[in-house]
C-alpha cells in the first residue's frame, strides 16, 4: 500500500510541468499532509544513488534530474520548440501583439517556417489586419506555460537604472 502511494506521488511529480505544493498533491491523491511528508522522505531515500532527485522549488515540489546529470540528459532530450521558435515566443510574450514584419526583421527568412510550426502546435494565432498579420500567443500557450513564465519573471531580479 505504502509503495503504491509512493509510486503515485512519483508519477504525479514526474508528469507535471509545474511544481506542485503539498496541498495540491494531497488533493490530487486524497492524502494527508503527514502522509505526503513521509512519502517525500521515502522518495529521497529511493533516489539517493540515482540521477533523479526530489526538488523543492519555493514551497512546491517536482522530481527532476540531478544537476551533475542534466547536461547529458538535455543534450539528448528533444525540445518541442526550436531556439528560433522560443525567441519568437519571447518577443510575443514581452510585447503581447506583434506584427509578422517585426518578427521577420528579427528572425529573417526563417520566421515564416517557425511561425507556421507555432500555429500548428496551437501556441500562436495570426489575425489579419488589412494587409498586415498580427501575431498573438494563444490561450493554449498560456494554459501550458503561462504559470511557469509568470513565476520565472517574478523570480528575476529587478535592475535599477
Amino acid at each position: 500500500m505504502v509503495e503504491e502511494l509512493e509510486n503515485k506521488v512519483e508519477a504525479l511529480l514526474l508528469a507535471t510541468l509545474n511544481p506542485l505544493s503539498k496541498s495540491e498533491i494531497c488533493e490530487a491523491l486524497s492524502l494527508g499532509a503527514n502522509d505526503v511528508s513521509r512519502i517525500f522522505r521515502h522518495l529521497e531515500k529511493r533516489f539517493t544513488n540515482t540521477s533523479l532527485e526530489l526538488k523543492k522549488i519555493g514551497k512546491k515540489y517536482k522530481i527532476g534530474i540531478r544537476n551533475q546529470y542534466s547536461e547529458i540528459a538535455f543534450r539528448y532530450s528533444e525540445s518541442e520548440l526550436s531556439k528560433g521558435e522560443l525567441e519568437i515566443i519571447g518577443i510575443l510574450y514581452n510585447r503581447r501583439n506583434v506584427y509578422f514584419s517585426t518578427v521577420e526583421r528579427v528572425r529573417g527568412n526563417k520566421a515564416q517556417k517557425e511561425i507556421d510550426h507555432l500555429v500548428r502546435v496551437g501556441y500562436v494565432e495570426i489575425e489579419q489586419r488589412g494587409t498586415r498579420r498580427l501575431l498573438k500567443l494563444t490561450k493554449t500557450f498560456y494554459s501550458k506555460y503561462g504559470k511557469q513564465l509568470k513565476e520565472k519573471i517574478q523570480e528575476e531580479p529587478k535592475v535599477v537604472t
